[in-house]
């Protein structure tokens, strides 16, 4: 991909979970682990020249030696990376571990210069990748700000209203302004989620020329998801990105 733009890749990573360790199916320390340098490794392979810089930030405080040599090895773009830790704080009682992701990037945002040389920022879970990436950077990034999926559709006992957090992509001053420092809004709107607060903040008072809150085209990972230890390429997985993709085109307002 070739425009104006620069874009870092934001990583965010919890190796060893301790809060929340009995709330996450794929809970291992040492296959957490291994998720992040094999999903490192793919990021790191990914040939598209507006990625400039990765920033691989880790919030449980797990050595970050493998990681480390991760980069070593597969920079085969000579991109610029750095690593660093900043320990998450206790979340509040009812809360879910969202919190500590947006405590994370807030983080990330208030203190790392790197990530002020690019226009946007690849936000993604740190133990997965998205192979198609660029092409959704093709169709999005010239025209807006924000950029997400959602689940937005309420049929019978079947309610999904949130924004994913796995993956999403920001203008650098359009998140300080509009969602940096956010995470308190969890607890005043009653909300327990953090993809569920980006839906209030978002789909209700943000839609327009800057926010895109579905996708275009399917973004599918690869790697596992933690909560139910689901493997993204699995059969029934693979049906339901078909299914999704169909509904993209002929219901384009039934966001499932």
């Amino acid at each position: 991909m070739n425009n104006k733009f620069k874009i870092g890749l934001l990583l965010t990573a919890c190796i060893e979970p301790t809060q929340f360790k009995d709330k996450v199916h794929r809970n291992d320390t040492l296959i957490r682990l291994e998720d992040y340098k094999t999903a490192l490794k793919l990021w790191l392979h990914h040939n598209d020249d507006s990625i400039t810089s990765i920033i691989f930030a880790e919030n449980s405080g797990y050595d970050l030696t493998e990681i480390e040599t991760v980069f070593i090895k597969e920079n085969i773009y000579n991109r610029k990376y750095q690593i660093i830790q900043a320990i998450a704080s206790k979340v509040p009682e009812g809360l879910h571990y969202g919190y500590s992701e947006l405590e994370l990037i807030d983080n990330i945002l208030d203190k790392i210069t790197l990530l002020n040389d690019n226009d946007f920022i690849i936000k993604t879970t740190g133990r997965v990748y998205f192979p198609k990436i660029s092409s959704l950077l093709v169709k999005t990034v010239l025209r807006y700000k924000f950029i997400a999926d959602s689940r937005n559709f309420n049929f019978g006992k079947w309610k999904h209203n949130y924004v994913l957090s796995n993956l999403f992509i920001f203008n650098i001053l359009w998140y300080k302004e509009n969602l940096f420092d956010k995470k308190s809004l969890m607890l005043e709107l009653d909300v327990t989620h953090f993809e569920t607060l980006l839906y209030k903040l978002l789909l209700v008072n943000k839609v327009g020329k800057d926010v895109l809150l579905r996708f275009p085209i399917n973004v599918s990972p690869v790697g596992h998801g933690a909560h139910w230890n689901v493997n993204y390429q699995s059969l029934d997985k693979r049906l339901g990105y078909l299914l999704r993709a169909i509904f993209r085109k002929i219901l384009p307002n039934f966001w499932m």
